[in-house]
């Protein structure tokens, strides 16, 4: 398995199934239990914010590859489930998100959006597709802060084990401006952030220009291996580094230092000892203040 990213967005192919991800990875993992509210409030579109000119929702009940794409003045989503979506618009992970039935897992949607060509990346795939879904599936629901377990990555004894990134060797991509138009050969230009890949039995992956908290807040989806916690930077550490992480595809880690002696192999470890092993990084079990969304109304879409 291949990928190609850059540091705002990437897409995933995991078997016969693409997967769009922004800054990390959609969970894929069960809802857990979540107790312990601290604080609510109620979400509502701010008025005057940017929407869509023109947007298509059409159901989707093929078992095709689920992919999107932001264009400059148009938004493509393909066989996303309502659950994802959801947790695509609002940046949030499984775990963040409680309250909506189970038929918006099961039900799959394809959205077409036409925007104001200066719309930016950051305004379709977030405020603006959160307005869509509020319009056209009656989206209500409200933010709790709860204190929940979280990871808190640190550096293991031995110090890090990180390669500085070279100046110049990847190009930022901003979120906050209009997408970049398609060049004349496709080629992209090479964009920091995470590449990721996978086999029979190992997940990698691969980062360049990558500072600990893009880090810390990727091992928040961990890419099949859901940690289901916040992973929060605690390493200390500045600048922006070059990472290769290899570890067992369905394997769920406990925080936790890794064995003493050296890895025979990077094949079949878990993340948490994938981390110290490999990075000189490891988690350490916390707790802090952790944001999620509670639906208190959805229904299935209106028509288009």
């Amino acid at each position: 398995m291949t990928c190609c990213n850059h540091q705002g967005a990437f897409q995933l192919r995991l078997r016969n199934t693409h997967v769009y991800l922004r800054n990390g990875v959609l969970s894929f993992a069960a809802l857990p239990v979540i107790v312990g509210i601290l604080n609510v409030s109620v979400i509502r579109a701010q008025g005057g914010a940017k929407t869509f000119e023109v947007a298509s929702i059409k159901p989707n009940h093929g078992d095709g590859r689920t992919l999107v794409q932001a264009l400059p003045g148009r938004l493509v989503m393909t066989n996303f489930a309502l659950r994802r979506l959801m947790l695509f618009a609002y940046g949030v992970q499984d775990y963040q998100l409680s309250g909506d039935p189970g038929w918006t897992e099961s039900e799959h949607y394809d959205i077409e959006a036409k925007a104001d060509g200066a719309a930016s990346v950051q305004e379709m795939e977030g405020p603006m597709l959160q307005a869509l879904l509020e319009s056209r599936f009656r989206l209500v629901l409200h933010r709790e802060t709860r204190q929940l377990p979280i990871f808190e990555l640190t550096v293991a004894k031995g110090g890090p084990k990180l390669a500085p990134s070279k100046e110049g060797s990847c190009v930022p991509y901003r979120q906050d401006a209009v997408p970049p138009p398609a060049s004349p050969d496709g080629q992209r230009p090479n964009y920091c952030g995470f590449r990721i890949g996978a086999d029979s039995s190992n997940r990698t992956l691969d980062g360049i220009g990558i500072s600990m908290s893009l880090l810390a807040s990727n091992l928040s989806r961990t890419y099949n291996s859901n940690l289901g916690r916040n992973v929060m930077d605690g390493t200390g550490l500045s600048g922006t580094f070059d990472v290769h992480l290899k570890w067992a595809l369905d394997d769920l880690p406990a925080a936790g230092p890794a064995s003493d002696g050296p890895a025979a192999s990077q094949v079949g470890v878990s993340l948490s000892a994938a981390l110290q092993e490999q990075l000189g990084l490891k988690l350490e079990s916390a707790k802090g203040p952790v944001e999620v969304l509670v639906i208190d109304r959805i229904e299935r879409p209106s028509a288009n």
